[in-house]
């Protein structure tokens, strides 16, 4: 008896710590669906709005994310002589130029589909929701250290 309490505790307290674990990652699937709920809801999109927006905003993502997995990697780089520095500068520049492009793109195409006064909203709830993300996970960082 004693020793099937021991196990019942000893299973319980695997799957508690397999939760916790399981929190300290990042999950994008998540992340993104916590992400378009704050959206809909702070620029205010009707279900219809939200069906057309979504898959469009999906798409500019899919599209600065490969361009920002390139940046990242051309940052981890370090150039030896000034040619290489500049080089890789001048890569830096362009990727962050592209990026910026899609977005304007993006910005027009949402425009088309939805009022500019909730595509001003959108752009809002994105920047107010990373800075949100970002603060909390500062904050779990922060805990941690003390």
């Amino acid at each position: 008896m004693k020793r099937s309490i021991f196990v019942f505790f000893f299973l319980l307290t695997l799957c508690f710590a397999n939760a916790q674990n399981k929190q300290k990652y990042f999950n994008r699937e998540r992340f993104q669906a916590d992400l378009e709920q704050y959206i809909t809801r702070k620029a205010g999109l009707t279900p219809k709005e939200a069906s057309k927006f979504f898959p469009l905003y999906s798409e500019m993502l899919r599209k600065q994310r490969a361009i920002h997995d390139e940046l990242k990697t051309l940052k981890r780089i370090k150039p030896t002589t000034d040619k290489e520095c500049k080089q890789n500068i001048m890569k830096r520049d362009k990727f962050e130029i592209e990026i910026k492009d899609i977005q304007r793109t993006y910005h027009e195409k949402f425009m088309q589909i939805l009022p500019a006064c909730k595509v001003y909203d959108i752009i809002k709830a994105e920047e107010r929701f990373h800075r949100q993300m970002f603060k909390r996970a500062a904050d779990k960082m922060g805990h941690k250290k003390k």
